[in-house]
């Protein structure tokens, strides 16, 4: 039996060992210059000890009716199930981008494992997932399913994990998005500290876990996290690919080795059962695991250009970064009328935008919320129908869009209270109700065609080549119908949404949709993998959404990050803020644009020009802090594009007037600094010893630098 596969690609390697016993595990998973430490036989710093005792399974199941490895508090990665998996093979298969790797694995009683392992080659992280598939002839019932597990992360090196592990959560919430909170490891209760008189370990069973509970993935936190170990310099960044729940946590082995395992629903965190009957499968969400020599601005460079990687290709991420105006925030807020949309699409145009979003209000006269889900226009708002409004659009060179929230059927719409309960998520006998929205269930063939024939009737009718799709409701913890557990209904549900989403752009290539979710509550790569633009809030005031902008890069690839430019003052420092929030990602302009005059219009014509001359270099760019992660308190915050030949950086001065900013390109050297927006800079600057000392005109000030290296 083969006793190790070894994978080395873009300054990655991966081992898994081969056991005796057939039990297959993944022993280890390194950045930086192994591929040369390695192929030139240099010394490496050993991982640290195991237990002769311990297995760590490359997949971790728990099986009701079956014990536990050992003891084990809340952690997942001791089940006894987990080592009745033994390999039988291996492939691996070359993709375009990717090498995949397939290990097949069996247990005793013919259920089979096929653990799939994508290697990129323009990135070091890797996408793991795994098809559980019974040909025996007694069920499985399964409680828990790693999408991945490692278990030696901050392994290597002369000290212990326990003494240099820095843990970021990522917290998120509406109006609040992508805030981001360090963490030394042994204050987060994860065990290891060491037993008196004895320089090993303690014992303990603790973990450290946070979670997805319901169909809005990333209400609370991001689905995705980093730790970085000090004294190797080394990030792990990670992300679990689920819209709706799922469970990231930080574990020990008896305080042995720290373990990072994602996964979706479990029965323990969500009440997610699933029965794996004969002749049935099941697969995980897809998680993606990377590590990389450096701090944060390293992780996610290269946690960017593995989405970049994944994703669906398409011409508006990939070739032409559209900029889009959108009516509603600080400007008609879901208040649409025929003449009002007229207006502000000839200021649109007027600023080079390229797409034009009618949102919220559309179809119906008065109080929409709980009437939406027929998806026609109300003739009072358009008394020339909705058409007029969208070849108006089109006569003025933009492509039109319209918002949609398709999952959702008001409580007073008529058709909803026609149509039989099973359209819809129900508990306990009843539909399930959030804030007088029914919540449509995409397991149904007949809601499946329902929102397929709305679509398409939109393009086709209208010439609409671009939706804002919304998600303001949950569902709660799932649908009690027709599934083992309404969490696992839940999961169907995406599956079957993700399947409508790839079936509409078999359809219509060119359409583009921009992923909402009530500004950024669903923000996650299950959606983002399909849909090229992102909401990322639905802060409304300027300044606090520089905070957002500034760290969003994170969650989100740049040119997937629809920011909002909505200025609703006209005064020059308020426009240039508004505009510099957001250069670097995809600035998604809006605003009291009514109420502007010709400098401030002229701010934003200027503001969106830049954009384009530098939109492919944001393409192809890695984001970069070169002061680190904003925190809401920080006086003042810088975000970077660096690229081969130049670096963008957004400075921002909410809470003072002047700010500092070494800059690091390692061995690139600056070749200049200029003001790029906008090109009157009105602010001070000088660079000496590669710090960048900027001097605004006031407080609550931004300015676009451009860095030119050599």
């Amino acid at each position: 039996m083969l006793q190790s596969i070894e994978l080395l690609e873009k300054n990655l390697y991966v081992k898994f060992n081969i056991r005796e016993d057939g039990i297959v595990e993944l022993e280890e998973f390194h950045a930086g210059n192994y591929r040369n430490r390695i192929e030139h036989g240099v010394d490496r710093k050993p991982s640290r000890e195991r237990r002769g005792d311990v297995i760590y399974p490359i997949l971790e199941v728990n099986v009701t009716g079956m014990t536990t490895r050992d003891m084990h508090g809340y952690r997942h990665n001791s089940s006894s199930a987990s080592a009745c998996f033994r390999y039988q093979s291996h492939v691996v298969n070359k993709l375009p981008n990717a090498d995949e790797l397939v290990i097949t694995l069996k247990t005793e009683h013919d259920v089979y494992a096929y653990y799939h392992m994508n290697v990129y080659h323009t990135a070091p992280v890797v996408r793991v997932w795994t098809t559980l598939e019974n040909k025996g002839t007694e069920s499985w019932p399964l409680e828990y399913v790693s999408s991945f597990i490692y278990q030696n992360v901050c392994g290597e090196g002369d000290q212990p994990y326990f003494d240099k592990t820095d843990v970021y959560l990522p917290f998120n919430s509406w109006d609040c998005e992508a805030h981001w909170k360090k963490e030394d490891l042994a204050d987060i209760n994860v065990s290891g500290m060491p037993i008196d008189g004895f320089n090993t370990p303690g014992m303990g069973n603790n973990r450290f876990a946070y979670t997805g509970h319901s169909s809005w993935s990333s209400v609370e936190y991001l689905p995705m996290g980093m730790c970085h170990d000090r004294e190797m310099n080394v990030t792990y960044v990670f992300q679990v690919e689920s819209s709706g729940q799922w469970h990231i946590e930080y574990d020990t082995e008896m305080g042995k080795r720290l373990a990072v395992a994602l996964s979706g629903a479990t029965e323990q965190e969500h009440g997610w059962w699933f029965n794996l009957k004969p002749g049935t499968s099941f697969t995980t969400v897809p998680a993606a695991f990377g590590a990389v020599v450096g701090g944060v601005s390293e992780g996610i460079a290269a946690l960017t250009e593995y989405r970049r990687a994944m994703r669906r290709p398409n011409d508006d991420d990939d070739k032409k970064l559209n900029v889009v105006f959108n009516d509603y925030m600080n400007c008609l807020m879901g208040d649409p009328t025929e003449e009002r949309e007229k207006k502000i699409i000839d200021k649109a145009a007027e600023m080079g935008c390229e797409y034009y979003c009618l949102d919220c209000g559309w179809y119906d006269k008065g109080y929409w919320w709980d009437r939406v889900g027929e998806w026609v226009e109300s003739p009072e708002r358009f008394p020339n129908g909705l058409k007029a409004v969208c070849d108006y659009a089109k006569s003025k060179g933009m492509v039109m869009g319209l918002w949609l929230e398709i999952e959702v059927m008001g409580t007073a719409s008529e058709l909803a209270n026609k149509l039989p309960d099973d359209w819809f998520v129900c508990r306990h006998g009843k539909r399930h109700i959030d804030n007088k929205r029914y919540l449509l269930d995409f397991r149904n063939p007949e809601v499946y065609k329902y929102c397929m024939d709305v679509v398409d009737r939109l393009i086709n009718d209208y010439g609409v080549g671009y939706f804002k799709i919304d998600y303001n409701v949950t569902q709660g913890y799932g649908s009690e119908l027709y599934a083992d557990s309404c969490a696992e209904s839940m999961k169907e549900h995406y599956d079957a949404l993700h399947r409508w989403y790839e079936e509409i752009f078999r359809r219509h290539p060119d359409l583009v949709i921009e992923n909402c979710g009530s500004g950024a509550q669903r923000m996650d790569y299950g959606m983002l993998r399909l849909l090229s633009l992102q909401s990322t809030s639905d802060q409304t005031d300027y300044i606090y959404n520089s905070y957002i902008a500034s760290n969003v890069a994170t969650a989100v690839t740049p040119e997937q990050g629809g920011m909002w430019v909505y200025p609703y003052v006209d005064e020059e420092e308020h426009v240039i803020y508004n505009m510099v929030n957001g250069l670097l990602l995809r600035p998604y302009m809006s605003g009291m644009v009514w109420k502007l005059g010709e400098n401030s219009m002229n701010l934003l014509r200027e503001g969106i020009a830049t954009y384009k001359d530098i939109r492919m270099n944001i393409r192809h760019g890695v984001p970069f802090w070169p002061i680190g992660l904003n925190n809401i308190h920080d006086k003042a915050m810088a975000y970077g594009i660096k690229t081969d030949k130049a670096a963008y950086l957004s400075v921002f001065t909410p809470k003072t007037d002047h700010v500092e900013i070494p800059l690091d390109f390692g061995d690139r050297k600056i070749a200049g600094v200029k003001v790029l927006y906008p090109h009157k800079a009105g602010c001070q600057f000088t660079l000496e010893n590669n710090v960048l000392k900027v001097q605004m005109p006031q407080e609550k000030a931004a300015r676009l630098f451009e860095i030119e290296l050599q």
